[in-house]
């Protein structure tokens, strides 16, 4: 391989195309702005016809091409009148793109002596570092140009470049390095948003275009892990460099919005992550081998038995496995953990109120080590069955109902019942659940205000018992308790009952918590934050909340006619289950207490005069053993 002339040959292209990413970026004429687009395209019919006479040996080809785009493309550029920018910019980063690609193939069948692929174009290190530092010089001229939300966003997409799978000979590092970036990247974007909320409009569309090139990104990786082919990953590629070229020298898109004040884009902004991060969780998990590569190998990896997609049942089950096991893997929590607990740490470092800092703090902890470490990773893992209070969300967790889990099972029920009683239903749907977390982050925090906005949200608004809420938390809880009594029986041979092949609470789990949970999450624009708590959905939270309902655990103020006075009700607005009804049971009876009250605890920060506070076992003893009264 002649290594010299490829620098020089490669070096030369991006000599010219400075050039042209000059001219571009400072149009100081027409004339010279469409003399560079003519020398650009040039450069790619050169690139394009060099390629087919090395690989195939076509002179004819060559100066086809070439003689071809002299003419006509002169003419064009010679007659082309009223020049737009909004025209010029998007075959501006095309041309330089696709020219690239062109000299990938040439330099490719120069090595080989081989006629080039797409992949082999794209994973080629001649064509990403020439389109790096392209990029790169893109960026530094275009930068005093942009405002600061796009300039993050370009160099986030810049650093995703480099990470081409074949130019590493390795899966590992590329997949760990783009994972790890657009998490960042995505804190980033949330953290941005989240900052500007009180803005008019944000840049929302750019971020939805960002967004919407990760989650095709990770789309791709996930395909090579099951058909072994980058395709649509190197495609991806393409397309997020012709989206950098593009926004650096045409700007954000034009059109503005705020995620606060539109539900459609907040679902959009939520909805384009979240495929993003499904993708990505299943990439992670095929790198660290808890799923197996290949379509079979997946399929083998898969929670509930594979059927034969001949029928649309069929299909409906093998689709639900696939989604469940992916949104119920390791690696996906630890992502969504990762991202999740930034955020909800960001939001931990507004609050004031040291127990409420304290409580999210516990939040955190117990993600990490209930959630991920001791399941998947400690040395007990293999025993949590047996475990009282490690049988998280309650029936069917871990595994049908048997004898020899009974102890763990039921033991579950009772220490977190005596928690509840004596600290309320936020031991649970506040701390040790992973939904907290997850509705805890500023930017998810932020959209309780579609509690109020929402057609569905208001209807669940405060702490009465709706219709909705007494017949789905009743119905759910008798269903569970049937299936599990079911699940015992069969387990005992009393009875055959399973669903093809499925022990049935093991079935409701992960449909209602590796699923459905997931579509109340990211439906938050249009049903309210923790609408978990607030429909009556989840059977786990409904326990221990009722428990709580007659346990210790209240919210109290110290001076109700503070409560007569106040003019902002913040404590309500604050409250990210919406219950707007605690001021009035304050005035009433100087206390709350509610089924629905979760003890989150931002009504205790947001009051302006200090005047609300948590009472729970704690204030109950100092009361019985000091005397003391808050």
């Amino acid at each position: 391989m002649n290594y010299p002339l490829f620098f020089v040959i490669a070096f030369s292209m991006l000599a010219v195309m400075f050039y042209v990413i000059y001219e571009i970026e400072k149009w100081k004429s027409d004339r010279r702005v469409l003399l560079a687009i003519y020398i650009e395209g040039m450069m790619t019919t050169m690139n394009l016809g060099a390629y087919l006479y090395v690989a195939y040996h076509d002179l004819f080809l060559f100066l086809i091409i070439n003689g071809a785009y002299m003419v006509f493309g002169l003419y064009a550029i010679l007659n082309f009148e009223n020049i737009k920018k909004e025209v010029i910019y998007p075959i501006f980063a095309f041309l330089m793109v696709l020219g690239e690609v062109f000299m990938g193939s040439l330099f490719y069948s120069l090595q080989t002596g081989l006629p080039a692929t797409f992949d082999s174009s794209v994973e080629n290190p001649w064509f990403v570092s020439v389109m790096i530092a392209e990029m790169a010089f893109t960026l530094i001229l275009s930068i005093k140009g942009i405002d600061k939300t796009l300039r993050n966003y370009l160099i986030g997409l810049l650093l995703l470049m480099p990470w081409f799978p074949e130019i590493f000979h390795s899966y590992v590092i590329p997949f760990w390095a783009s994972s790890a970036i657009m998490i960042g990247e995505t804190i980033l974007v949330y953290e941005t948003l989240y900052n500007q909320r009180l803005r008019a409009t944000q840049e929302v569309f750019t971020t939805l275009e960002l967004m919407s090139i990760f989650a095709l990104m990770m789309a791709g990786a996930f395909v090579y892990f099951l058909y072994s082919n980058l395709e649509i990953y190197d495609f991806s590629m393409i397309i997020a460099m012709i989206w950098f070229i593009y926004r650096a020298v045409a700007g954000p898109n034009h059109k503005k919005g705020n995620y606060l004040r539109d539900a459609k884009i907040a679902f959009g902004i939520i909805f384009v992550t979240f495929i993003m991060e499904f993708f990505m969780g299943g990439v992670l998990d095929f790198v660290e081998g808890v799923f197996s590569s290949g379509v079979s190998g997946f399929i083998s990896s898969l929670t509930l038995p594979w059927l034969n997609p001949n029928t649309p049942l069929n299909v409906l089950w093998d689709g639900i496995d696939i989604i469940g096991t992916v949104l119920g893997s390791v690696w996906f929590l630890i992502m969504m953990g990762i991202e999740m607990g930034f955020l909800a740490f960001k939001k931990m470092l507004e609050i004031k109120v040291r127990e409420v800092r304290v409580r999210m703090i516990l939040m955190i902890l117990a993600y990490a080590i209930y959630s991920i470490y001791l399941p998947s990773f400690s040395p007990v893992s293999s025993v949590l069955p047996y475990i009282p209070y490690m049988w998280s969300m309650g029936i069917g967790t871990m595994g049908p109902v048997t004898n020899s889990l009974l102890v763990g099972l039921i033991g579950t029920y009772i220490v977190y019942a005596i928690l509840s009683l004596l600290f309320g239903s936020r031991n649970l749907c506040a701390v040790s659940c992973t939904a907290p977390l997850m509705y805890q982050g500023n930017f998810y925090d932020s959209l309780k205000v579609y509690n109020r906005e929402s057609k569905a949200g208001r209807k669940l608004l405060s702490s009465k018992n709706t219709q909705i809420y007494r017949t789905l938390a009743l119905s759910v809880s008798i269903f569970v308790l049937v299936s599990a009594i079911i699940s015992y029986l069969n387990s005992e041979g009393i009875i055959s009952f399973q669903i093809f092949g499925t022990d049935i609470t093991m079935l409701i789990y992960f449909i209602w918590f590796d699923i459905m949970w997931y579509l109340l999450f990211i439906s938050i624009p249009f049903l309210g934050t923790f609408a978990c708590v607030t429909t009556g959905y989840c059977y786990w939270g409904v326990f221990n909340q009722a428990v709580s309902r007659v346990g210790l655990f209240k919210l109290k103020v110290r001076n109700p006619q503070q409560c007569v006075e106040c003019k902002t009700v913040d404590c309500a607005n604050a409250c990210p289950v919406g219950l707007t009804d605690m001021r009035g049971e304050f005035i009433r009876k100087g206390e709350f207490k509610s089924i629905k009250c979760i003890g989150i605890g931002e009504c205790v920060d947001a009051c302006p005069y200090d005047n609300i506070f948590i009472y729970d076992v704690r204030n109950w003893l100092k009361e019985k053993f000091k005397g003391e009264k808050n």
